[in-house]
């Protein structure tokens, strides 16, 4: 069991994806609502026979998170977690929930 330790832990890869993708990520590729539209743009139109509706930004979101998952599954370690919350950071900012 973890304990404190293992919930200090979370926290930390927690404040180190909002610090990503509140700072370093944005600078870097935009603010995450605007790239991910271009990058569900790019991704519609290379399924587009594939597809019934366009792809959205949060598609995207959701998509990169499973991706994240999905390698950590394979090969465990702290950035896929990092980069899954910080797509989950990006989500409920360009889809919040009620």
């Amino acid at each position: 069991m973890a304990g404190l330790d293992g919930w200090a832990s979370a926290k930390s890869v927690m404040d180190e994806a909002a610090q990503i993708v509140q700072n370093d990520r944005a600078t870097a590729y935009d603010a995450p609502e605007d790239n991910f539209a271009r990058i569900a743009a790019c991704w519609t139109a290379l399924l587009d026979t594939r597809l019934s509706a366009p792809i959205t930004a949060p598609d995207v979101a959701r998509m990169m998170t499973a991706l994240k998952l999905v390698r950590d599954a394979h090969a465990p370690k702290r950035d896929n977690r990092v980069d899954a919350i910080g797509y989950l950071l990006c989500l409920e900012r360009s889809e919040p929930t009620t």
